[in-house]
C-alpha cells in the first residue's frame, strides 16, 4: 500500500513536470521598439519612429555607431572617409542631412576618369561631352549612347512594372553575358563593365544584368550629382544619434530575439544581448534587426525566420571593398598634375588599385594630405588572408608604376576592410525586385529586417530601408 501511494505521488509529480506550462502574462515592455544595429539603417529607423511618437532603444554590437559610414580623423586637420564616400542626388538621406542642419558640398560628376587596357583617360575637360569625345571614337560614342538609352528604358520598365517577361530575362543572366550578347566595341564594353563593377564590388560575371541596370540609375537620365557632408559624412551618424531620446548602447551584441504572440494580435518581444560577460534582456512590442545580412546568422530567432527567408539571404553575393589611406607630402601633387591644372581624380580601374580617389579634403599646415583608394572585388577579397604590410607594399608598388616616386612621398598608411563582405550583390537569378527580396522586406511576427541589402548596394538602400521600416513598424503598432 505504501508502495502504491509513493508510486502515485511520483506519477503525479511527473505529470506536473511534463504538463505544458500556461503562458505567463507579458511583462511591460521597456520600449515600443528595439532596434538592433547602429548603422545608418538602424539609426534612421529609430529617428523616424521617434518622430512618430514611438519609443526606441538602439543596440549596437561594435564599439562605435555608423556601420560603414566612418570618417577617419588623423589629427592636425587631416580627415578622410573610409566608409560612405558620397551621397547621390536622389538619395532621400539628403533630406535628413538638411533636417539635421548639416551643410553639404557638391563633389564630382557622376562619371569619372577611366583606366582601360592600361591607358588612362582622364576626365579633366570642362564637360562630360568633351570627356566622351576623348574617350570614344564617333562610332563608339554612338554605340555607348545606344546602350545607355536601352538601360534607361529597361530601368523605367523595371521600376514601374517589376518583373515582366523582359526584366525577368535580365534577372536570369549575368551582366557580363548581357553585354557580350550585344557585340560591343571593346572599349565600350570595358567602360560599361568598369563603371558598375565599382558600385557592386564584384565582377560583371557575378551579378545579374537586372541588378546592374538598377544600380546604373545614378549614371542614367543625365546622371546625378553627388554630395559630401562638410566636416565628414560621420556627421550624419552623430546628428541622428544626438536626436534620439531613447537609449543608444554600443558594445551590446544581440544574440537572441524572441517574439511571443499575445491577445489581439500584439507580441511580447524579448531581445537578449551581451554586454561584457553579462547577458541582458530588453522587452518591446516589436524588433527591427538592421545589421548586415552576413551577421544575421549570429542571432537566434524564435520563431525562426524560415527556410524561404534564409534562402533569400544566403543567395546574396558578397561584394568586397578595402580602403587605403596614405598620409603623404603635398609635394606629391606634381606626380599627377595634368594639363590646365585640373585633377584627374577619381580614377576607376579594374586592377589592384580599384578606385583611385586621390587627395581627400584639405592639406594641413605641415604640408600633409590624405590620398585614398577603394579596392574592390576579388582583389579586396584577397586582402583578408594577406598581411596588412604586404597589402600596403603591393599597392604602393602599383602606384609607383602609375606615378613614379609615389611611395617616397608616403609617411604613413592605414587600411580598412569588412570581413566577410562589404555590400550585397545579386547573382544571376536574383535581383532586388525578386520574390526573395520582396519577402525579406515584409515583417515576420513583429520582426522587421532593415538594411541597404534589401534595396541596393549602398547608402541609398539603407536610407530607403530606414524610412520604409519606420512606416511599417508604426502601422503595425497601431493595429
Amino acid at each position: 500500500m505504501k508502495f502504491l501511494t509513493l508510486l502515485t505521488l511520483i506519477l503525479l509529480a511527473m505529470a506536473r513536470l511534463t504538463a505544458p506550462l500556461s503562458a505567463a502574462p507579458a511583462q511591460a515592455p521597456d520600449v515600443d521598439v528595439v532596434v538592433v544595429g547602429g548603422g545608418l539603417a538602424g539609426l534612421l529607423t529609430a529617428y523616424e519612429l521617434e518622430k512618430k511618437g514611438v519609443s526606441t532603444a538602439v543596440l549596437e554590437a561594435g564599439p562605435r555607431l555608423g556601420g560603414r559610414i566612418q570618417t577617419a580623423d588623423y589629427g592636425n586637420g587631416l580627415e578622410a572617409e573610409f566608409g560612405m564616400q558620397e551621397i547621390w542626388e536622389k538619395n532621400p538621406l539628403l533630406g535628413v542631412v538638411k533636417e539635421l542642419g548639416l551643410e553639404t558640398e557638391a563633389t564630382d560628376d557622376a562619371y569619372s576618369s577611366l583606366i582601360i587596357d592600361g591607358t588612362l583617360y582622364p576626365f579633366i575637360q570642362g564637360s562630360r561631352k568633351e570627356f566622351f569625345e576623348t574617350l570614344f571614337s564617333a562610332e563608339e560614342r554612338r554605340v555607348f549612347d545606344g546602350v545607355i538609352a536601352e538601360m534607361e528604358d529597361l530601368y523605367r520598365e523595371a521600376t514601374a512594372r517589376g518583373l515582366t517577361s523582359r526584366t525577368r530575362a535580365l534577372q536570369d543572366v549575368s551582366y557580363a553575358d548581357w553585354l557580350v550578347s550585344r557585340r560591343l566595341p571593346r572599349k565600350v564594353e570595358q567602360a560599361l563593365r568598369l563603371i558598375i563593377e565599382v558600385e557592386l564590388a564584384a565582377r560583371s560575371e557575378q551579378f545579374s544584368a537586372l541588378s546592374a541596370i538598377l544600380e546604373w540609375r545614378v549614371f542614367l537620365f543625365g546622371g546625378e550629382r553627388n554630395y559630401h557632408v562638410k566636416g565628414g559624412n560621420s556627421g550624419v551618424i552623430a546628428g541622428l544619434a544626438s536626436r534620439l531620446r531613447g537609449p543608444v548602447q554600443v558594445n551590446a551584441e544581440v544574440v537572441a530575439v524572441k517574439r511571443v504572440p499575445q491577445a489581439g494580435g500584439s507580441f511580447d518581444c524579448e531581445v537578449a544581448y551581451q554586454a561584457g560577460r553579462e547577458i541582458r534582456q530588453m522587452r518591446s512590442k516589436a524588433v527591427v534587426v538592421a545589421i548586415p545580412w552576413l551577421r544575421l546568422h549570429g542571432v537566434q530567432f524564435d520563431p525562426p525566420l524560415g527556410e524561404a527567408r534564409w534562402n533569400a539571404i544566403d543567395t546574396l553575393g558578397r561584394g568586397q571593398y578595402t580602403v587605403l589611406h596614405f598620409i603623404m607630402s603635398t609635394e606629391a601633387t606634381k606626380l599627377w598634375s595634368v594639363d590646365n591644372g585640373a585633377s584627374p581624380f577619381p580614377i576607376l580601374s579594374n586592377g589592384p588599385l580599384g578606385v583611385i580617389y586621390g587627395p581627400h579634403g584639405k592639406s594641413n599646415s605641415a604640408g600633409e594630405m590624405v590620398f585614398g583608394l577603394l579596392v574592390y572585388g576579388p582583389e579586396a577579397q584577397a586582402h583578408h588572408m594577406k598581411p596588412r604590410d604586404a597589402t600596403r607594399d603591393d599597392v604602393l608598388a602599383e602606384l609607383d608604376k602609375l606615378y613614379p616616386g609615389f611611395s617616397k612621398q608616403v609617411r604613413a598608411a592605414y587600411i580598412y576592410g569588412y570581413h566577410p563582405g562589404s555590400v550585397a550583390y545579386w547573382p544571376p537569378g536574383r535581383s532586388p525586385l525578386d520574390e526573395g527580396s520582396t519577402l525579406l522586406r515584409q515583417p515576420s511576427d513583429a520582426l522587421f529586417l532593415a538594411g541597404d541589402w534589401l534595396y541596393n548596394s549602398h547608402a541609398e538602400g539603407a536610407a530607403l530601408a530606414g524610412f520604409q521600416t519606420a512606416k511599417d513598424v508604426a502601422a503595425f503598432l497601431k493595429k
